[in-house]
Protein backbone atom coordinates (compact mmCIF):
# COMPACT_ATOMS: atom_id res chain seq x y z
CA UNK A 1 0.00 0.00 0.00
CA UNK A 2 2.80 2.23 0.90
CA UNK A 3 4.72 1.29 -2.18
CA UNK A 4 1.60 2.10 -4.39
CA UNK A 5 1.41 5.94 -2.22
CA UNK A 6 4.91 6.52 -3.39
CA UNK A 7 4.17 5.67 -6.99
CA UNK A 8 0.69 7.74 -6.66
CA UNK A 9 3.17 10.74 -5.25
CA UNK A 10 5.84 10.01 -8.41
CA UNK A 11 3.10 9.88 -10.91
CA UNK A 12 1.66 13.34 -9.74
CA UNK A 13 5.01 15.25 -9.53
CA UNK A 14 6.26 14.21 -12.81
CA UNK A 15 2.66 15.19 -14.41
CA UNK A 16 3.04 18.59 -12.75
CA UNK A 17 6.45 18.90 -14.36
CA UNK A 18 5.28 17.96 -17.79
CA UNK A 19 2.06 19.77 -17.96
CA UNK A 20 1.69 22.22 -15.10
CA UNK A 21 5.07 24.11 -15.86
CA UNK A 22 4.81 27.48 -17.10
CA UNK A 23 7.85 29.61 -18.47
CA UNK A 24 8.37 32.39 -16.58
CA UNK A 25 7.33 35.81 -18.05
CA UNK A 26 9.58 38.94 -18.51
CA UNK A 27 8.95 43.24 -19.15
CA UNK A 28 10.92 45.29 -20.77
CA UNK A 29 10.21 49.09 -18.64
CA UNK A 30 12.16 51.19 -19.57
CA UNK A 31 15.19 51.76 -22.72
CA UNK A 32 17.86 54.03 -21.68
CA UNK A 33 21.28 55.18 -23.95
CA UNK A 34 24.38 56.47 -22.84
CA UNK A 35 26.90 57.98 -25.20
CA UNK A 36 30.66 58.05 -24.97
CA UNK A 37 33.60 59.33 -26.87
CA UNK A 38 34.28 56.25 -26.99
CA UNK A 39 30.71 54.09 -27.34
CA UNK A 40 26.91 53.99 -26.91
CA UNK A 41 25.21 52.03 -24.25
CA UNK A 42 21.47 51.12 -24.74
CA UNK A 43 20.06 49.86 -21.63
CA UNK A 44 17.12 47.79 -21.46
CA UNK A 45 15.61 47.97 -17.40
CA UNK A 46 13.61 44.25 -17.24
CA UNK A 47 11.96 42.85 -14.73
CA UNK A 48 14.30 39.20 -14.94
CA UNK A 49 17.22 37.74 -16.19
CA UNK A 50 15.76 36.95 -20.10
CA UNK A 51 16.75 34.11 -22.13
CA UNK A 52 18.06 36.12 -25.81
CA UNK A 53 19.63 35.66 -29.26
CA UNK A 54 21.10 38.19 -31.39
CA UNK A 55 22.65 38.48 -34.29
CA UNK A 56 24.39 41.03 -37.31
CA UNK A 57 22.34 41.68 -40.82
CA UNK A 58 23.85 43.60 -43.47
CA UNK A 59 22.99 45.72 -46.37
CA UNK A 60 21.71 47.61 -44.29
CA UNK A 61 23.93 46.80 -40.95
CA UNK A 62 21.29 45.93 -38.33
CA UNK A 63 21.55 44.02 -35.17
CA UNK A 64 18.42 41.49 -33.82
CA UNK A 65 18.17 40.97 -30.25
CA UNK A 66 15.24 38.02 -29.89
CA UNK A 67 13.57 38.16 -26.08
CA UNK A 68 12.37 35.12 -24.95
CA UNK A 69 8.98 35.03 -22.98
CA UNK A 70 9.11 38.97 -23.15
CA UNK A 71 6.89 41.82 -23.40
CA UNK A 72 7.09 45.81 -22.88
CA UNK A 73 5.76 48.18 -20.48
CA UNK A 74 5.36 50.73 -23.17
CA UNK A 75 3.84 51.16 -26.29
CA UNK A 76 5.98 49.83 -29.58
CA UNK A 77 7.54 53.10 -30.62
CA UNK A 78 10.43 53.34 -32.52
CA UNK A 79 13.44 55.54 -30.65
CA UNK A 80 15.40 57.44 -33.12
CA UNK A 81 19.22 57.65 -31.49
CA UNK A 82 21.44 58.34 -34.34
CA UNK A 83 24.37 58.84 -31.89
CA UNK A 84 27.47 56.51 -31.86
CA UNK A 85 26.96 54.16 -35.10
CA UNK A 86 23.28 54.10 -33.87
CA UNK A 87 20.36 55.55 -35.90
CA UNK A 88 16.94 53.72 -34.84
CA UNK A 89 15.92 51.45 -32.24
CA UNK A 90 12.29 49.13 -33.33
CA UNK A 91 10.33 46.73 -30.99
CA UNK A 92 8.09 44.33 -32.61
CA UNK A 93 6.46 40.61 -31.75
CA UNK A 94 8.09 38.29 -33.70
CA UNK A 95 6.91 34.87 -32.60
CA UNK A 96 4.51 34.06 -29.67
CA UNK A 97 6.96 33.79 -27.48
CA UNK A 98 9.84 36.06 -28.68
CA UNK A 99 10.34 39.74 -28.96
CA UNK A 100 12.31 41.24 -31.13
CA UNK A 101 14.34 44.68 -30.93
CA UNK A 102 16.27 45.86 -33.87
CA UNK A 103 18.94 48.46 -33.66
CA UNK A 104 19.32 50.25 -37.34
CA UNK A 105 22.80 50.42 -37.62
CA UNK A 106 24.35 53.84 -39.16
CA UNK A 107 27.81 51.43 -39.85
CA UNK A 108 29.21 48.59 -38.82
CA UNK A 109 30.18 48.26 -35.19
CA UNK A 110 31.68 46.39 -32.84
CA UNK A 111 29.13 44.49 -30.21
CA UNK A 112 29.14 43.40 -26.53
CA UNK A 113 26.29 42.21 -24.41
CA UNK A 114 26.38 41.97 -20.51
CA UNK A 115 23.84 41.64 -18.00
CA UNK A 116 23.78 43.79 -14.55
CA UNK A 117 22.06 42.57 -11.80
CA UNK A 118 20.93 44.15 -7.99
CA UNK A 119 19.44 40.61 -6.99
CA UNK A 120 18.63 42.43 -3.43
CA UNK A 121 16.30 45.02 -5.43
CA UNK A 122 15.28 42.05 -8.26
CA UNK A 123 17.08 45.23 -10.87
CA UNK A 124 18.13 43.75 -13.94
CA UNK A 125 19.57 45.39 -17.12
CA UNK A 126 20.88 44.25 -20.63
CA UNK A 127 22.93 45.93 -21.51
CA UNK A 128 23.99 46.39 -25.42
CA UNK A 129 27.16 48.25 -26.08
CA UNK A 130 28.42 49.52 -29.24
CA UNK A 131 31.96 50.14 -29.40
CA UNK A 132 32.21 52.46 -32.91
CA UNK A 133 34.84 54.73 -32.54
CA UNK A 134 37.95 52.03 -32.71
CA UNK A 135 36.42 50.02 -35.50
CA UNK A 136 35.86 53.51 -38.04
CA UNK A 137 39.17 54.34 -37.09
CA UNK A 138 40.03 50.80 -38.31
CA UNK A 139 37.96 50.63 -41.30
CA UNK A 140 39.53 54.33 -42.20
CA UNK A 141 42.98 53.15 -41.85
CA UNK A 142 41.89 50.30 -44.15
CA UNK A 143 40.78 52.69 -46.74
CA UNK A 144 43.40 54.89 -46.87
CA UNK A 145 46.23 51.75 -46.45
CA UNK A 146 44.59 49.23 -48.96
CA UNK A 147 42.85 50.27 -51.71
CA UNK A 148 39.68 49.40 -53.14
CA UNK A 149 41.16 45.69 -54.69
CA UNK A 150 41.40 44.68 -51.12
CA UNK A 151 38.07 45.08 -50.22
CA UNK A 152 35.65 42.22 -49.33
CA UNK A 153 33.87 40.96 -53.08
CA UNK A 154 30.00 41.28 -52.78
CA UNK A 155 28.52 37.62 -53.05
CA UNK A 156 26.00 37.17 -55.59
CA UNK A 157 23.93 34.50 -55.87
CA UNK A 158 21.90 33.82 -58.82
CA UNK A 159 19.09 31.50 -59.22
CA UNK A 160 17.91 29.99 -62.58
CA UNK A 161 14.31 29.60 -62.10
CA UNK A 162 12.70 25.84 -62.81
CA UNK A 163 14.88 23.01 -63.76
CA UNK A 164 14.26 18.88 -64.13
CA UNK A 165 10.75 17.79 -64.11
CA UNK A 166 9.55 21.54 -63.91
CA UNK A 167 10.07 22.92 -67.13
CA UNK A 168 8.28 26.27 -66.37
CA UNK A 169 6.71 27.88 -68.85
CA UNK A 170 6.99 26.48 -72.63
CA UNK A 171 7.38 28.61 -75.39
CA UNK A 172 5.59 28.03 -79.39
CA UNK A 173 8.55 27.28 -80.35
CA UNK A 174 8.87 24.69 -78.01
CA UNK A 175 11.29 26.22 -75.90
CA UNK A 176 11.33 25.79 -72.32
CA UNK A 177 11.76 28.65 -69.13
CA UNK A 178 14.38 26.18 -67.41
CA UNK A 179 16.66 25.91 -70.42
CA UNK A 180 16.68 30.01 -71.10
CA UNK A 181 16.93 30.94 -67.20
CA UNK A 182 20.21 28.63 -66.82
CA UNK A 183 21.27 30.14 -70.25
CA UNK A 184 21.10 33.55 -69.07
CA UNK A 185 22.54 32.97 -65.50
CA UNK A 186 25.78 31.55 -66.86
CA UNK A 187 25.90 34.65 -68.96
CA UNK A 188 24.88 36.75 -65.45
CA UNK A 189 27.57 35.21 -63.70
CA UNK A 190 30.55 35.39 -65.90
CA UNK A 191 29.68 38.94 -66.60
CA UNK A 192 29.24 39.49 -62.66
CA UNK A 193 33.07 38.06 -62.47
CA UNK A 194 34.51 39.70 -65.04
CA UNK A 195 33.85 43.12 -62.83
CA UNK A 196 36.47 41.66 -59.74
CA UNK A 197 33.62 42.96 -57.13
CA UNK A 198 31.77 40.39 -56.82
CA UNK A 199 32.04 36.59 -55.99
CA UNK A 200 28.91 35.16 -57.70
CA UNK A 201 27.35 31.38 -57.15
CA UNK A 202 24.37 29.39 -58.97
CA UNK A 203 21.63 28.05 -56.96
CA UNK A 204 21.60 25.00 -60.17
CA UNK A 205 24.06 24.60 -62.81
CA UNK A 206 22.52 21.93 -64.59
CA UNK A 207 19.44 20.63 -65.49
CA UNK A 208 17.46 19.47 -62.14
CA UNK A 209 15.11 20.48 -60.11
CA UNK A 210 15.37 22.20 -56.69
CA UNK A 211 13.11 23.02 -54.27
CA UNK A 212 12.34 26.72 -53.68
CA UNK A 213 12.89 27.18 -50.04
CA UNK A 214 16.67 25.26 -50.62
CA UNK A 215 16.95 28.20 -53.64
CA UNK A 216 16.98 31.06 -50.94
CA UNK A 217 18.81 28.98 -48.38
CA UNK A 218 21.85 29.11 -50.84
CA UNK A 219 21.97 32.80 -50.61
CA UNK A 220 21.53 32.80 -46.47
CA UNK A 221 24.39 30.21 -45.57
CA UNK A 222 27.05 31.97 -48.18
CA UNK A 223 25.95 35.03 -46.43
CA UNK A 224 24.79 36.88 -50.11
CA UNK A 225 24.42 40.38 -50.21
CA UNK A 226 21.94 39.75 -53.45
CA UNK A 227 19.94 37.17 -54.69
CA UNK A 228 18.32 37.49 -58.28
CA UNK A 229 16.06 34.59 -59.27
CA UNK A 230 15.76 34.28 -62.84
CA UNK A 231 12.08 33.69 -65.17
CA UNK A 232 10.41 34.02 -68.32
CA UNK A 233 6.80 35.47 -68.39
CA UNK A 234 4.07 33.78 -70.54
CA UNK A 235 0.61 35.14 -71.25
CA UNK A 236 -2.29 33.57 -72.84
CA UNK A 237 -2.04 36.86 -75.42
CA UNK A 238 1.33 35.57 -77.98
CA UNK A 239 1.99 39.73 -78.19
CA UNK A 240 2.22 40.81 -74.42
CA UNK A 241 6.06 41.21 -74.50
CA UNK A 242 8.83 42.86 -72.07
CA UNK A 243 10.89 42.36 -69.13
CA UNK A 244 9.80 42.98 -65.26
CA UNK A 245 10.93 42.74 -61.93
CA UNK A 246 9.44 41.32 -58.66
CA UNK A 247 9.61 41.61 -54.58
CA UNK A 248 8.04 40.29 -52.00
CA UNK A 249 5.08 41.45 -50.49
CA UNK A 250 3.73 41.33 -47.29
CA UNK A 251 0.50 43.12 -47.67
CA UNK A 252 -1.13 41.08 -50.60
CA UNK A 253 -0.14 41.26 -54.36
CA UNK A 254 0.31 44.70 -56.36
CA UNK A 255 -2.52 43.24 -58.97
CA UNK A 256 -4.69 40.50 -59.34
CA UNK A 257 -1.90 39.38 -62.24
CA UNK A 258 0.78 39.83 -60.28
CA UNK A 259 -1.17 38.00 -57.57
CA UNK A 260 -1.89 34.93 -60.57
CA UNK A 261 2.33 34.75 -61.15
CA UNK A 262 3.28 34.51 -57.73
CA UNK A 263 1.15 31.57 -57.54
CA UNK A 264 2.72 30.19 -60.79
CA UNK A 265 5.60 30.37 -59.38
CA UNK A 266 5.23 29.15 -56.39
CA UNK A 267 3.20 25.83 -57.93
CA UNK A 268 6.68 25.09 -58.90
CA UNK A 269 7.40 22.50 -55.81
CA UNK A 270 3.87 20.64 -55.99
CA UNK A 271 5.51 19.21 -59.55
CA UNK A 272 8.03 17.77 -57.71
CA UNK A 273 5.43 16.22 -55.19
CA UNK A 274 6.07 19.13 -52.09
CA UNK A 275 3.20 20.10 -50.48
CA UNK A 276 3.17 23.78 -50.25
CA UNK A 277 2.66 23.64 -46.61
CA UNK A 278 6.04 22.24 -45.82
CA UNK A 279 7.07 25.54 -47.11
CA UNK A 280 6.02 27.75 -44.97
CA UNK A 281 8.67 28.27 -42.40
CA UNK A 282 8.02 32.05 -42.69
CA UNK A 283 4.95 33.58 -41.31
CA UNK A 284 4.08 36.56 -42.93
CA UNK A 285 1.59 37.14 -40.24
CA UNK A 286 3.91 37.84 -37.79
CA UNK A 287 5.10 41.32 -37.44
CA UNK A 288 9.14 40.56 -38.71
CA UNK A 289 10.84 43.93 -38.86
CA UNK A 290 14.07 42.80 -40.24
CA UNK A 291 11.89 41.07 -42.91
CA UNK A 292 10.37 44.38 -43.44
CA UNK A 293 13.37 46.39 -43.83
CA UNK A 294 14.82 43.64 -46.31
CA UNK A 295 11.74 44.06 -48.03
CA UNK A 296 12.68 47.65 -48.58
CA UNK A 297 15.88 47.29 -49.89
CA UNK A 298 14.63 44.61 -52.41
CA UNK A 299 12.44 47.19 -53.84
CA UNK A 300 15.85 49.68 -54.01
CA UNK A 301 17.58 47.23 -55.79
CA UNK A 302 14.57 46.18 -58.23
CA UNK A 303 13.73 49.93 -59.02
CA UNK A 304 17.29 50.12 -59.83
CA UNK A 305 17.29 47.11 -62.16
CA UNK A 306 13.96 48.28 -64.34
CA UNK A 307 16.23 51.49 -64.80
CA UNK A 308 18.86 49.89 -66.24
CA UNK A 309 17.04 46.66 -67.81
CA UNK A 310 15.19 49.71 -69.45
CA UNK A 311 17.60 50.68 -71.48
CA UNK A 312 18.27 48.09 -73.68
CA UNK A 313 15.35 45.99 -73.36
CA UNK A 314 11.63 46.83 -73.39
CA UNK A 315 9.56 46.83 -69.90
CA UNK A 316 6.54 45.64 -69.22
CA UNK A 317 6.17 47.83 -66.29
CA UNK A 318 8.37 50.97 -65.06
CA UNK A 319 8.34 49.81 -61.27
CA UNK A 320 8.37 46.67 -59.43
CA UNK A 321 5.77 44.92 -58.64
CA UNK A 322 4.75 42.89 -55.28
CA UNK A 323 3.85 39.37 -54.36
CA UNK A 324 4.01 36.39 -52.07
CA UNK A 325 6.76 34.57 -54.25
CA UNK A 326 8.14 32.06 -52.01
CA UNK A 327 11.71 32.09 -53.41
CA UNK A 328 11.78 35.56 -52.06
CA UNK A 329 11.06 34.95 -48.43
CA UNK A 330 14.21 36.08 -46.42
CA UNK A 331 14.71 38.51 -43.86
CA UNK A 332 18.79 38.01 -44.93
CA UNK A 333 19.03 39.09 -48.44
CA UNK A 334 18.08 41.82 -51.08
CA UNK A 335 15.94 39.94 -53.37
CA UNK A 336 14.28 40.46 -56.70
CA UNK A 337 12.79 37.75 -59.37
CA UNK A 338 13.47 39.07 -62.61
CA UNK A 339 10.99 38.28 -65.44
CA UNK A 340 13.61 38.86 -68.74
CA UNK A 341 10.69 38.77 -71.31
CA UNK A 342 7.74 36.95 -72.58
CA UNK A 343 8.86 33.34 -74.08
CA UNK A 344 4.70 33.17 -74.75
CA UNK A 345 5.88 35.68 -77.80
CA UNK A 346 7.77 34.28 -80.75
CA UNK A 347 9.38 36.81 -81.23
CA UNK A 348 10.81 37.04 -77.82
CA UNK A 349 10.70 33.42 -77.53
CA UNK A 350 13.85 33.62 -79.75
CA UNK A 351 15.13 36.90 -78.47
CA UNK A 352 15.85 35.29 -75.14
CA UNK A 353 17.94 32.83 -76.83
CA UNK A 354 20.38 35.11 -78.15
CA UNK A 355 23.95 36.17 -77.37
CA UNK A 356 22.64 39.69 -78.34
CA UNK A 357 19.60 39.61 -76.12
CA UNK A 358 21.38 38.11 -73.48
CA UNK A 359 25.01 39.97 -72.69
CA UNK A 360 23.17 43.46 -72.84
CA UNK A 361 20.85 42.52 -69.94
CA UNK A 362 23.33 40.54 -68.00
CA UNK A 363 25.16 44.18 -68.07
CA UNK A 364 22.49 46.41 -66.86
CA UNK A 365 21.80 44.13 -64.34
CA UNK A 366 25.21 44.35 -62.91
CA UNK A 367 25.31 48.02 -62.99
CA UNK A 368 21.98 47.72 -60.96
CA UNK A 369 24.39 45.91 -58.77
CA UNK A 370 26.87 48.90 -58.43
CA UNK A 371 24.99 51.61 -57.81
CA UNK A 372 22.99 49.48 -55.66
CA UNK A 373 26.01 48.98 -53.04
CA UNK A 374 27.40 52.66 -53.96
CA UNK A 375 24.04 54.88 -52.89
CA UNK A 376 23.59 55.49 -49.34
CA UNK A 377 20.48 53.01 -48.19
CA UNK A 378 18.19 55.99 -47.65
CA UNK A 379 18.36 57.20 -51.47
CA UNK A 380 16.15 55.33 -53.37
CA UNK A 381 16.16 56.22 -57.24
CA UNK A 382 13.32 56.00 -59.50
CA UNK A 383 13.56 54.81 -63.30
CA UNK A 384 14.14 57.41 -65.44
CA UNK A 385 13.64 57.17 -69.63
CA UNK A 386 12.49 54.07 -69.38
CA UNK A 387 11.20 52.10 -72.21
CA UNK A 388 7.52 50.45 -71.07
CA UNK A 389 4.25 48.76 -72.23
CA UNK A 390 1.43 47.75 -70.08
CA UNK A 391 0.33 45.26 -72.92
CA UNK A 392 -1.72 42.33 -71.55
Amino acid sequence: MRIFGYFILMLLFFWEISFGFVPESYQITEVKHYVTSENIQILLETTGKIDYQSFFLHHPERLVLDLKNTNVGFPFQDLTINEGGVNKIRFGNYDKDIFRVVFDLIYPVKLKIFWVENESEKKYQLVIEFSSKNLKNEENRELVAAPTELRPKRVVVIDPGHGGEDPGAIGPGGTQEKDITLDFARVLKRVFDENGNYKTLLTRNSDYFLPLKERIKIAEIHQADLFISIHADSNHNRYTRGASVYCLSLQGASDEATRCLAEKENAADLIAGIPLSENNDLNLTLLDLALTENINQSLRYGTLALREIGKVQLLKFEKPKQAGFRVLKTAEVPSILIELGFISNPQEELRLKQKEFQLPVAQAIVSASTQFFAFPREETLLPQSVKATEKQ
